[in-house]
């Protein structure tokens, strides 16, 4: 057995998952997404909502920043004898 120790070995350890999610959900991941909403429609909607919660932050988090500076003339008022 492997041990595992440090953040390059968690990383390690979570790509050795990651694959094996990929490979299970290309196996059955529609069967199974398909039971979860007719079984479970509650969960099925959370992990909609969950799914599309990370995609709007990946997509803030990509998206430019700007500084916006308004500017205004500002002229004085009219004086009352011109």
């Amino acid at each position: 057995m492997t041990t595992y120790k440090g953040s390059a070995a968690r990383q390690r350890l979570n790509n050795v998952l990651a694959n094996h999610l990929i490979q299970d959900f290309a196996a059955n991941g529609a069967e199974v997404v398909a039971k979860l909403r007719k079984d479970k429609p509650v969960e099925y909607m959370k992990m909609v909502n969950a799914l599309l919660e990370q995609q709007a932050a990946s997509e803030a988090a990509q998206a430019p920043t700007y500084n916006v500076v308004e500017r205004r003339i500002v002229y004085p008022p009219a004086h009352p004898d011109s």
